[in-house]
């Protein structure tokens, strides 16, 4: 060994980076897969991608909320099933937000998580079949802008508005 490559530093090549920060990203991934041979997790999910729901107020537009979802499925169901009819499940809920919206009273910042989620729970019965998907669970809610509505009467003096016998 000469001198002058004694004292080289170590080269790795573009390849070898690139590589090593795949391995990096795709550990903790593939960590939760399972093995072959074993049974599928006791509590399987399907998370649904963030969706735009609209919060609408007197027939207006006020704002959007994105939401997401995440499906907690019965034992026994398969995640996989979920995939294809997902876009159906979206359409049924994008559409249900604009005929009957999920506009909470006292916000516009959020959506009616109950109603909501009673909604996706009904079309998941629908969908997949009674009894595949045991909750739905709203994980996150980002509102497009921080409006909230206007208080009711809050013009009026106090004692205006209120009707004496």
């Amino acid at each position: 060994m000469t001198a002058a490559n004694a004292r080289s530093p170590v080269r790795f090549s573009r390849r070898d980076l690139l590589a090593a920060a795949g391995a990096l990203v795709a550990g903790p991934a593939l960590a939760g897969e399972k093995k072959e041979g074993e049974g599928q997790a006791l509590d399987p999910t399907y998370k649904l991608g963030s969706m735009t729901i609209p919060i609408i107020a007197n027939g207006r537009i006020v704002n959007y909320v994105f939401v997401a979802m995440t499906l907690k499925l019965s034992s026994g169901a398969q995640v996989e099933a979920f995939k294809d009819k997902e876009p159906e499940l979206r359409d049924a809920i994008i559409r249900a937000a604009f005929k009957t919206p999920f506009t909470r009273p006292d916000t516009w910042k959020e959506v009616d998580g109950p109603r909501l989620t009673g909604f996706v729970m009904s079309q998941c019965n629908a969908l997949y079949g009674k009894g595949k998907v045991a909750s739905v669970e709203i994980v996150k809610q980002i509102p497009r802008q921080q409006l909230m509505p206007p208080k009711p009467n809050a013009a009026a003096p106090a004692g205006e508005g209120v009707l004496h016998p």
